[in-house]
């Protein structure tokens, strides 16, 4: 009888043992997404901005193409096979109505502090990346330099518009279809295609 509870303390002493290392185990193994997803942050990549800044560069977006809109729907509209020369007169005429437009409504920029240093942030982590030295040098094929102009101002009919790598184009917020970016030096402007209107730009976004 007292070997058989003495058998008996033995095998419950192992079990809480055995129990205890399970226990141990469980909490030294390393924590991973499949074990706790909830405490791995998922890793950040270059094209997840601040929420709030890019929100208001995006509100500030369609401010201003509200008011062109408004705007181009005042001139004549253009024939269906319009000409060089009636096509170049209509954007002109665009281009005059919003830039006044925009000064009479009060409208400010569209490139706000802090998105400005956003952009700047993007682009020269692209440009400083990997692939940084193919991706530039793309970037600054046929990249017009020392070229003056300001907000509101036609883009220069004697420069070329530069070449946009898809890399950067990925990086940046994305852009209703009547606006692009283009780079004139390190200026990363916001180019409306249908007035041919500079509607601002970003100074030194990347080292030349």
């Amino acid at each position: 009888m007292h070997m058989s509870r003495f058998r008996v303390a033995v095998a419950a002493s192992a079990l809480l043992a055995a129990t205890a290392c399970g226990s141990t185990a469980r909490e030294d193994a390393p924590i991973t997404a499949k074990t706790s997803p909830q405490t791995v942050d998922p890793q950040a990549t270059i094209g997840s901005p601040d929420g709030s800044v890019v929100t208001e560069f995006n509100r500030r977006v369609q401010e201003y193409l509200a008011l062109e809109k408004q705007l181009a729907g005042s001139l004549k509209k253009l024939p269906t096979k319009a000409t060089p020369l009636e096509i170049d007169a209509n954007q002109r005429a665009l281009l005059a109505l919003v830039a006044k437009g925009r000064a009479d409504a009060k409208q400010g920029d569209v490139f706000v502090p802090a998105m400005q240093t956003f952009i700047r942030g993007l682009v020269r982590r692209v440009v400083t990346g990997p692939d940084g030295a193919k991706i530039k040098a793309s970037l600054m094929d046929e990249n017009p330099m020392g070229v003056k102009f300001a907000v509101n101002d036609r883009y220069p009919d004697t420069i070329p518009l530069s070449t946009m790598p898809p890399e950067v184009l990925a990086a940046l917020p994305n852009l209703p279809a009547e606006m692009e970016y283009r780079f004139v030096g390190n200026r990363l402007i916001l180019l409306d295609t249908r007035a041919h209107l500079i509607v601002d730009f970003v100074t030194d976004t990347f080292e030349i």
